[in-house]
């Protein structure tokens, strides 16, 4: 479920459209550890490929257009891939935090959103599972795990979230631990 219109709520911008499902599923299952179950957020607004977030005016308008109505706070998630985090999230978030006027998030998972769900490698019920290595790439090996089916990323990506253990997970990845602690400063803005 999403926030009712105009009820206070945390506006989300993903990348593509797996990650319109997978990640209000990510953050649903963190919620429920703390038993809230309230509607905080948002109706995803995609980016439809991290390049048309990049060009400019791109971050800009997604999250004008994701602030909508009872919007306390943004938070936009996207994948690395190459780049290095460290270096885009605080450009990005630079230009995104003058369109609106409410607090914006920048989480960018370390390559990709699949690397999130590779640090639970032991909980997805792959047929073919692979052993958790820090440095490996998680989309290629839940691609491998899924062989001789193809990973479909707007199908499983979400169904593979759903099967992450969050404590395991963030306990292997930074990038996800830091996605879970910005989404919690954001949620506690939001009085349900």
């Amino acid at each position: 479920m999403t926030a009712a219109a105009g009820a206070p709520h945390i506006a989300l911008v993903v990348e593509g459209p797996g990650d319109v499902r997978a990640v209000p599923i990510m953050l649903r299952a963190h919620q429920s550890r703390t038993n809230d179950y309230s509607d905080i957020l948002g109706k995803p607004v995609p980016f439809h490929g991290k390049g048309n977030a990049t060009t400019p005016g791109g971050i800009e308008g997604y999250v004008a257009t994701a602030a909508r109505p009872g919007c306390v706070g943004v938070l936009v998630v996207l994948d690395a891939d190459d780049e290095l985090a460290c270096q885009e999230g605080p450009t990005l978030l630079a230009r995104a935090s003058v369109e609106v006027g409410v607090p914006v998030v920048i989480a960018i998972a370390e390559r990709d959103f699949e690397d999130w769900i590779f640090a639970s490698v032991e909980t997805l019920e792959l047929a073919n599972l692979e052993v958790y290595q820090p440095k490996g790439r998680g989309k290629a090996a839940i691609q491998r795990g899924m062989a001789p089916q193809k990973y479909v990323k707007p199908t499983h990506q979400p169904r593979l979230t759903s099967r992450v253990d969050l404590d395991m997970a963030a306990s292997r990845s930074p990038s996800l631990a830091r996605l879970l602690l910005k989404f919690d400063e954001l949620r506690a803005m939001v009085t349900p």
